[in-house]
């Protein structure tokens, strides 16, 4: 049998049992040992002893069992998503995509404009506020179905599930023009971002390692473009093979 203790209900359920457990076991050990006149008259006794004895044990384990179950929540998560910006790690990305199968999808790479030139006029503590903010207007304008992972730096990739090319493109000029409007306030600092986008699709069945750098080299070309903006994966434009991380800020 498997305890799941994760709430305070859990918790009182948890003690509720254990003592009614007590509470049965104490009195089938009493008729089972002692004469019956014996143990009825120990009944009362025997049965508030061991309530008294089982609940506020049982209640000491509930909430340490709860205790292990919220910090293995705690690390599951930190396995699975970034602890700066709170989306998907690489690694939880891949975990995701590898039931991909029967649907196409859009793929986003994505990153930050001038990212080392923003550390270094505002400082690490604006560049980490950047990313998250960054990670939070992605997250709100994908759907909850959808994929959202850092894949490091300034860099992230996005999965819109059911998506083709075309839609795929869409919610990139509309993400590009979230960022270019969005204020990130450090201190007593109004700052501004923009970010590059490149888009590919994932046929059914499709390799997302091919799919992810036909969006990087769409990406590569957003950035050559002028930045700010999205392009989409065209081979006559990008056939070039350009290694994933090596997009110009």
């Amino acid at each position: 049998m498997s305890w799941q203790v994760r709430t305070g209900a859990d918790v009182w359920r948890f003690t509720a049992i254990i003592a009614v457990a007590a509470l049965l076991g104490s009195v089938a050990l009493r008729f089972a040992l002692l004469p019956v006149d014996l143990a009825m008259r120990t009944l009362l006794p025997g049965s508030a002893m061991a309530l008294l004895i089982g609940a506020p044990i049982a209640w000491f384990v509930g909430q340490r069992m709860r205790a292990v179950a919220r910090l293995g929540d705690r690390l599951e998560h930190a396995l699975h998503h970034d602890l700066l910006t709170g989306v998907h790690t690489r690694l939880s990305f891949y975990e995701r995509t590898a039931t991909i199968t029967a649907q196409s999808c859009a793929v986003i790479v994505t990153d930050i404009d001038n990212f080392k030139g923003f550390n270094d006029r505002h400082g690490h503590f604006a560049g980490d506020q950047a990313l998250r903010q960054f990670a939070a207007i992605l997250t709100a304008n994908c759907r909850s179905g959808d994929i959202v992972a850092r894949f490091g730096g300034e860099e992230f990739v996005i999965v819109i599930m059911g998506a083709g090319m075309a839609e795929g493109h869409a919610i990139a000029d509309r993400l590009a023009e979230r960022v270019r409007t969005s204020q990130i306030f450090f201190g007593e600092h109004t700052l501004r971002l923009t970010a590059s986008f490149g888009v590919a699709e994932l046929p059914p069945d499709g390799d997302m390692d091919r799919t992810i750098q036909q969006a990087d080299r769409a990406l590569y070309r957003a950035k050559r473009s002028g930045r700010d903006r999205a392009c989409r994966f065209d081979p006559d434009l990008d056939g070039a093979a350009i290694p994933m991380g090596t997009a110009a800020e």
